[in-house]
């Protein structure tokens, strides 16, 4: 069962932060804007019992209207980037429920302009800040314009609570 994106925000709050709560619920999710870009300056490292995981490091390249890396020119209001991959974070944080779990899927109308954002399964009971991986594909390019709608928020209602979620990134307050 899919959760009504009005049912996320108020009365659950399951999602804090909105920019605007009437204008993101949507009837099967809630819209993710845009709070910064990030790019990687180093390697990362993935392993299988996280002994050597070593998250890449970032920095912002956008965040409100202060651009910060030569990939991206800015604008009043956004910032361009060019072709290439990036990390997003989103204004919104999450707070999951143990019997629900969330799945972040691109908004078409950035597919429309040559771009794929890719956020993946939200765990039951994670709580903090969400973000995805934004590959802009299109030659010319994207812009991104202030809290940007990017993606949205689809939970599902588990047949049963889990014990949920209890990794390094639990309550983690950026990307």
């Amino acid at each position: 069962m899919i959760l009504p994106g009005r049912s996320l925000i108020t009365p659950r709050k399951i999602i804090s932060g909105a920019i605007s709560p009437p204008l993101q619920s949507q009837p099967c999710g809630v819209d993710l804007t845009l709070r910064r870009v990030l790019t990687w300056t180093a390697a990362g490292a993935v392993d299988f019992d996280n002994r050597l995981r070593r998250t890449a490091p970032t920095e912002a390249v956008f965040t409100s209207t202060s651009p910060k890396h030569p990939a991206a020119q800015a604008d009043q209001t956004g910032v361009h980037l060019a072709s290439g991959s990036y990390l997003v974070e989103f204004n919104e944080t999450v707070a999951v429920p143990l019997d629900a779990m969330g799945q972040i899927f691109v908004r078409r109308s950035l597919f429309r302009s040559g771009a794929l954002l890719s956020g993946g399964v939200v765990d039951s009971g994670y709580s903090g800040a969400i973000g995805a991986l934004l590959q802009v594909l299109n030659p010319f390019g994207l812009r991104l314009h202030d809290n940007a709608k990017l993606a949205q928020l689809v939970l599902h209602q588990m047949s049963e609570p889990v014990e949920g979620y209890n990794g390094v990134y639990q309550g983690s307050k950026a990307m």
